[in-house]
């Protein structure tokens, strides 16, 4: 059977996260927004609504299914372990944490929460990443890097070296903030940077040095999708290879706002 390109390259890539600066929604302004983005056109583009720990107890009867920011200490696992016999649909938690504290916290995880529940812990760039990467992978857990935000955005030899790293461990990952447009823009990075990046060293193997370029294009002309292929420059990638880096490299990114990567492939003709 056939597929998209350009289904399975932007299949369920947006976690929502719509209650996150700088949208930063009241819960009922989010769930709107939410269940405009389902009710449209591209919902297939639309993966998990994120919700910090803290605020499960505001949504809604009949909310997507979540990924959740642990976001107040060992106690919101108890409080997500909660959601869940309240029916709350969890697939992922996801938080800040010191590469040391990884193989404990992942294992109480597990006790709370069981296998059900798939962890991404986010990772700083810089020296030590290779370590953290392989604790994450020896967790048997997902790795996540912040591209921007109220931070400073990382310089995309960080964001190479950890799709590298990512790559390498078998490590599966997602970005958060700063991807609020495709392509790259001064310094900020283009989601479609980012997926172009893991595609690529998914498929063709490259190395961090040779992620740069993909990170680093900022001319729209450069990149170009339809139902046969994901091509960036010289370097194409079929339907089928971009399922699997999908699948086993690059899951999803968290956006506050769903339009306007929307809007940004629409006008690219993506869409």
């Amino acid at each position: 059977m056939s597929h998209d390109a350009r289904r399975e390259l932007l299949g369920e890539l947006i976690d929502h996260a719509a209650l996150f600066p700088p949208a930063s929604m009241d819960m009922p302004e989010a769930m709107e927004a939410d269940r405009a983005a389902r009710d449209g056109e591209h919902a297939w583009m639309l993966g998990r609504f994120i919700c910090p720990a803290s605020r499960l107890g505001e949504l809604p009867a009949g909310a997507p299914r979540l990924s959740v920011v642990l976001d107040g200490g060992e106690g919101d696992l108890e409080v997500v372990h909660d959601a869940r016999l309240d029916g709350r649909e969890v697939e992922l938690v996801e938080a800040r944490i010191d590469p040391a504290w990884i193989p404990d916290t992942q294992q109480l995880v597990q006790a709370k929460l069981g296998e059900g529940v798939e962890a991404f812990w986010e990772l700083a760039p810089g020296r030590g990443l290779r370590g953290a990467v392989a604790a994450v992978r020896e967790a048997r857990a997902g790795a996540k890097i912040r591209c921007g935000g109220a931070t400073a955005a990382p310089p995309v030899e960080a964001v190479a070296e950890f799709i590298a790293a990512c790559r390498d461990a078998g490590v599966r990952f997602k970005a958060t903030a700063g991807l609020h447009h495709a392509i790259r823009a001064g310094d900020a990075h283009g989601f479609l940077n980012v997926l172009a990046a893991a595609v690529f060293a998914y498929v063709d193997g490259l190395s961090a040095e040779e992620l740069v370029p993909l990170l680093a294009e900022e001319d729209p002309g450069a990149f170009a999708a339809d139902a046969d292929a994901f091509a960036v420059g010289d370097r194409r990638a079929s339907a089928e290879q971009i399922a699997e880096a999908r699948r086993d490299l690059f899951v999803a990114y968290g956006s506050c706002s769903f339009d306007e990567p929307v809007a940004d492939l629409v006008a690219l003709g993506v869409l």
